[in-house]
């Protein structure tokens, strides 16, 4: 995958290997004197582009690594440090490096609205309603970011698929199904634009099967009739791709993932 870096960031080529080499440091932080210190520990880093990368990574020790301290609540203060510093870095460079800030702080946003989702299989982190609240807010701003630096219909999928999870699970659902509609159509454009089918079938690519069983999920939930059928639709289509050896390991995970968002919705 492409990135975008902020100027310099050919000093850190290999990030995530930069912040491993790092996160025992920054985990003694952590865990001695709490997330406010591994802030200040990353923000001591020179220049930009370290900030940047340790931002970026946190997310692989304070999410994704499975290890006793580990709290969303901590990853919640570290990240919002995060896009706070890049928020402020991009108002204060020249005009012609403000892109690659924003477009780190797009991608910031948004894995951190993706993190802060239940609807991960295997993922059994207990959510409040804070963390839907707050997965909102940054997906909201993941959005406009997206649409401010003209971003693939690929990644608009997934900026209001983040909306839109999280506005269900704070039973917004009419607003739910509105953002969901939205991570569909992008989805569907995408696969017009790669010459793959965009119809709910079992021909269709993976951004176009699981944005439509959350469109029907999100209108399960808003009590709409169509509901039952798209997401019936939806699953029945990746079933079929379980016979595909190049395609039943994704296929496996949107059932998964599907399902057991449905749980969630009475």
């Amino acid at each position: 995958m492409a990135h975008n870096y902020p100027p310099g960031m050919e000093l850190v080529a290999d990030e995530r290997a930069f912040f491993l080499d790092r996160w025992p440091q920054l985990r003694a932080a952590l865990e001695r004197d709490g997330p406010d210190a591994m802030v200040d520990a990353i923000l001591a880093n020179e220049p930009d582009p370290e900030r940047a990368a340790l931002f970026r990574f946190a997310r692989q020790g304070l999410v994704l690594d499975d290890w006793a301290g580990k709290s969303l609540d901590g990853y919640m203060t570290v990240i919002d440090a995060g896009i706070s510093w890049l928020s402020t870095r991009a108002t204060a460079v020249p005009p012609e490096e403000r892109h690659d800030y924003l477009a780190v702080l797009a991608e910031l946003t948004f894995n951190y609205a993706a993190d802060l989702a239940d609807c991960w299989p295997g993922d059994d982190e207990p959510r409040e309603r804070k963390h839907f609240e707050r997965g909102c807010e940054v997906a909201e701003q993941s959005i406009g970011l997206r649409e401010e630096l003209e971003k693939s219909d690929s990644s608009k999928h997934l900026g209001w698929w983040a909306y839109g999870y999280h506005l269900l699970r704070l039973g917004n659902t009419d607003a739910a199904v509105d953002g969901m509609e939205r991570s569909l159509e992008h989805a569907r454009r995408a696969a017009r634009h790669a010459g793959e089918r965009d119809d709910i079938s079992s021909q269709a690519p993976f951004p176009v099967l699981i944005g439509a069983g959350y469109l029907g999920l999100a209108r399960i939930a808003d009590g709409e009739p169509s509901g039952p059928d798209l997401y019936g639709e939806a699953i029945e289509a990746f079933r079929t791709q379980l016979d595909d050896s190049e395609r039943a390991a994704d296929a496996q995970f949107g059932i998964d993932q599907l399902a057991r968002v449905r749980e969630f919705i009475s």
